[in-house]
């Protein structure tokens, strides 16, 4: 390497720690008097500049040095707690249009751990979801090639693409073993953030929110005045697979709902001051005084838990579903010059009761891997409950188990503990390969096609296709068509367990594919969504 490019690549590492020294160390050493702290500190910055200065002059080939950089810096992050991280520049630039732009892709939440490309989340009514991705699902490769150590921003360009265009991904599903592969049709994904929103009966309206983005709490207002001029008096908030997104959204809609002054969240950080702020309800809310209910599940991180914490520690909603995720930490974007940013953890978040969201974890890759990892395990629900002894509710709907969990059982589990935690049993394993392999997707499709189905006489008559459209027949002798093509084994009586559950899948897919994203959540909420059945029985336990 040349002496001069050897200088200037130590003085761009020099000027990294003045940065963060600007940031952290002279605001610690000022909060703590200087002297010792001063000194280690700079014991510290001298050893990084020695490791540096050595791999830059002796190291046997070349190296680059921003790539040093940049590998040394989000190292020192993956030090830390899962949610702190380093971004590239070309890293901020999508992190931002993923909450204010538009983009195309397939949809999903994800991490990179010990190479491994993790799938935190798919993104309610993305294509991953509709795919049957899950998190906790690995991506093993992308379009036959490799997805083992992937940068983020290598994953992004993979996944991303046109609209309409497929990608292939071979996955990995840690906790039954399987790897299958899916194909995945690419869309838009939606910059909106209120998936649906309708009632449910004369009094009770349903709104869906897929995550917090800077138009939430408009979005959501506008839901809520259309429903009231429809009558609504009850209201159920579903923020399944939300995995949150920025704070303010989250406190202006749980302010909704809560009186003047009652408490929404706080914060607590290491050092205190302007990083521990309370947030308090205003006056004037559309929903003061009204019954709500929240959906949540495994899924729900971040601003969603602090939405259903706030509204259940100010007794204004039971919880329905899952134990959350557990998804407490707040993170603070320090953006650099280069256009780079370090988004750090500065602060925990804490419901007004003063419990904590976030759940345990061990620093580390290997603690992250693990975090993940226990995200769908530890919110088992029927293995907790058999273990736990039973708690069971009663119950109309069929082919679910219902219990209220002891508060105090899980104080130490993170995330919210739902009033009533509703197990549903899993999918068989021939139910799951037709949702990874897209046959429900291709049956819908055929459907729509097929000149013959009554499916083209509904127009735009959204109400009447989901009032009475059935054709189940077709339906099936699609799916086993399709089924053969792909070399698929029938399995006569994995399907007969859950053929109504698939006819209405695919009903909600020909819905999806007509009419919207609405649509198919109101076909699936009339017809097999049993967690969002149980909330609305309850809700209406007292109505004539």
């Amino acid at each position: 390497m040349p002496r001069v490019l050897q200088v200037i690549l130590i003085l761009a590492i020099l000027l990294f720690c003045v940065l963060i020294g600007g940031f952290f160390g002279i605001q610690f050493s000022q909060r703590h008097h200087g002297g010792a702290s001063d000194a280690i500190f700079g014991q510290q910055q001298k050893k990084i500049h020695e490791v540096f200065s050595i791999i830059s002059a002796l190291y046997v080939d070349e190296v680059d040095g921003g790539e040093l950089v940049d590998s040394g810096i989000e190292g020192m992050t993956q030090a830390l707690d899962p949610h702190t991280t380093y971004l590239k520049a070309d890293q901020v630039s999508v992190s931002n249009s993923e909450f204010q732009g538009n983009f195309e892709g397939i949809g999903i939440e994800f991490d990179i751990v010990h190479d491994t490309l993790l799938v935190v989340t798919p993104l309610a009514g993305g294509p991953s979801e509709t795919a049957g991705i899950k998190a906790g699902d690995r991506i093993v490769a992308i379009d036959t090639l490799s997805a083992i150590g992937l940068s983020p921003m290598d994953v992004l360009n993979r996944l991303r693409g046109k609209k309409g265009s497929v990608v292939t991904l071979k996955i990995y599903r840690p906790y039954t073993s399987r790897n299958f592969t899916v194909d995945i049709v690419r869309d838009k994904i939606p910059t909106y953030s209120v998936d649906a929103f309708f009632m449910l009966d004369d009094i009770t309206g349903y709104i869906r929110m897929s995550r917090f983005v800077a138009t939430t709490a408009h979005e959501f207002r506008a839901a809520m005045e259309k429903l009231l001029e429809q009558g609504m008096q009850k209201l159920i908030v579903d923020v399944r697979g939300n995995p949150g997104g920025y704070l303010d959204q989250a406190v202006e809609v749980a302010d909704e709902f809560l009186g003047e002054g009652q408490l929404i969240v706080y914060t607590k950080s290491r050092n205190g001051g302007p990083d521990e702020m309370r947030y308090s309800a205003t006056s004037g809310g559309l929903f003061e005084g009204r019954e709500v209910m929240v959906l949540a599940d495994r899924g729900s991180a971040s601003a969603a838990e602090i939405l259903a914490g706030a509204l259940q520690d100010n007794e204004r909603a039971m919880i329905v579903g899952e134990l959350t995720f557990g998804k407490g930490l707040v993170q603070r974007q320090f953006d650099l010059d280069d256009g780079s940013a370090v988004r750090l953890t500065i602060a925990r978040y804490f419901t007004p009761s003063g419990r904590r969201i976030q759940r345990d974890f061990s620093p580390g890759s290997e603690g992250r891997e693990q975090y993940y990892l226990e995200s769908h395990e530890s919110r088992d629900g029927e293995k907790l409950f058999s273990e736990a002894g039973s708690l069971e509710v009663d119950s109309d709907i069929e082919g679910i188990t219902v219990f209220r969990p002891s508060q105090e059982l899980f104080k130490s589990s993170g995330g919210i503990v739902p009033n009533f935690w509703v197990v549903e049993p899993s999918i068989n394993e021939f139910y799951s390969t037709l949702l990874t392999m897209g046959v429900l997707d291709e049956t819908a499709l055929m459907i729509i096609d097929d000149p013959s189905s009554s499916v083209r006489g509904f127009d735009e008559d959204v109400d009447g296709f989901i009032d009475t459209y059935a054709e189940n027949e077709r339906a099936e002798r699609y799916l086993r068509e399709i089924c053969s093509e792909k070399e698929i084994v029938f399995n006569e009586k994995q399907f007969a367990d859950e053929k109504e559950s698939i006819l209405s899948s695919i009903k909600s897919r020909i819905a999806r594919q007509l009419f919207g994203i609405n649509a198919q959540i109101r076909v699936l909420a009339e017809e097999s969504d049993k967690m969002l059945h149980f909330a609305h029985d309850y809700i209406r336990r007292d109505a004539a």
